[in-house]
């Protein structure tokens, strides 16, 4: 089994979301984060005051795939994510060697 991460832009995730009910994943975690990557943030304007902001807002996915099923569910995360622009995100692909369901 394979634990997969996905750090995606917030607009992305009813996309996702799709595609992981159209792969029949079986089950998911979806959790709000802040981070920086490649684009070390960015600076706002408020009230005659520029803010640098270095962590942006993302959202996390976890879940758990058979290996062999990993390329084509990322691939299609890939595919409704990716718009080529920096701060897309990042997907992290780690052995499960056991889990225990409750």
């Amino acid at each position: 089994m394979k634990l997969v991460i996905a750090i995606i832009r917030p607009a992305m995730l009813p996309d996702v979301k799709e595609v992981l009910f159209d792969e029949k994943v079986e089950g998911f975690s979806v959790t709000d984060v802040m981070g920086c990557g490649n684009q070390w943030g960015h600076t706002e304007s408020e009230k005659n005051t520029t803010v640098e902001s270095n962590l942006i807002r993302k959202i996390k996915i976890e879940f758990q795939v058979a290996g062999t099923r990993v390329r084509p569910v990322i691939d299609k995360i890939i595919g409704v994510c990716r718009s080529g622009r920096i701060g897309d995100g990042k997907i992290f692909v780690l052995n499960v060697p056991n889990s225990v369901a409750m």
